[in-house]
């Protein structure tokens, strides 16, 4: 049993199903290629050479960019997300997403603080088979095995919190799969701020009453949790897999944003990872008290 008696926290619970074909658009992209722009990029597509195959055959691409579309393709054909992840910045990866949606985590954290001695409570992770929770003391001793069957992981501020923190703790992990950081996607498109934040400026809605807790309040819920209080792990579960089931929608939301009057708009990115965080239970009682 977890502490305050929640049960188990390796959690794979029902899942929204949506009809899902995975769309092969990253080779419609070309700011991968040596000397390339975004500029240069645009300049292709207009021209009339809209993927990979169709650049072999132009005159629009030198020989050292068909080397590396050759590369390129190889590296497609092995799943190599790290590949591509290496070649485009931070802001540039929602790219990779339609071609890796199956293979993909969705991955928040929560921690003590941030302080020195600050640590892991917790890690949920959430992919097209659903949701589960990594605790500590209870299973999140198995997160990086796990996390070795992705090969791309999306977070919110990830590159600068969680995987570090994870790495920090656990040792080595996720060295097979590219990093999409949606901070980083987003203010492509012109959004900056927390994640709250942002959901509330692109209309999603989380529509429950979790909404309103901070980072402070689920360091508040483990604590409870630890000195006996028994829904409080219950609830701190639930917040973190609302704040994990958050990234799909914003991953679908930046992808049309950024993609849009472009070869990778159509058909689009549609996420098989969505997921009914109202299958998960919390103490609503609690979460008043929580609010003040």
């Amino acid at each position: 049993m977890s502490p305050g008696g929640a049960g188990p926290v390796c959690l794979r619970l029902r899942r929204v199903r949506y009809p899902y074909d995975r769309p092969r658009l990253l080779r419609n992209s070309f700011l991968h290629l040596p000397g390339f722009n975004v500029d240069d990029e645009e300049d292709l597509w207009a021209a009339g050479v809209k993927d990979w195959p169709g650049a072999m055959a132009s005159e629009h691409i030198d020989a050292r960019g068909k080397q590396a579309l050759r590369r390129s393709t190889a590296a497609l054909d092995r799943r190599d997300s790290v590949y591509f992840g290496k070649k485009y910045r931070p802001g540039e990866r929602w790219r990779l997403l339609p071609d890796f949606a199956d293979e993909t985590a969705f991955l928040d954290i929560e921690t003590t603080g941030l302080g020195g001695e600050a640590y892991i409570t917790m890690c949920g992770v959430l992919d097209s088979t659903g949701y589960r929770a990594y605790v500590r003391s209870e299973n999140l001793d198995q997160l990086a095995s796990d996390l070795g069957q992705y090969k791309l992981v999306v977070t919110f501020n990830g590159i600068s919190f969680d995987v570090p923190w994870l790495r920090r703790e656990l040792g080595p992990l996720l060295q097979d799969a590219a990093h999409v950081d949606m901070m980083h996607v987003l203010r492509n498109v012109g959004f900056r701020g927390g994640l709250k934040k942002i959901e509330r400026a692109i209309g999603l809605d989380r529509g429950d009453d979790l909404s309103m807790l901070s980072g402070r309040d689920a360091v508040v819920l483990w604590n409870m949790a630890q000195e006996g209080e028994p829904r409080a792990l219950e609830t701190l579960i639930r917040y973190n897999a609302e704040d994990v089931a958050s990234l799909p929608l914003l991953a679908e939301y930046a992808y049309s944003q950024n993609s849009a009057g472009t070869p990778m708009a159509v058909p689009g990115f549609r996420s098989p990872a969505h997921f009914d965080t109202s299958t998960l239970p919390y103490d609503g009682a609690l979460v008043r008290y929580l609010r003040g």
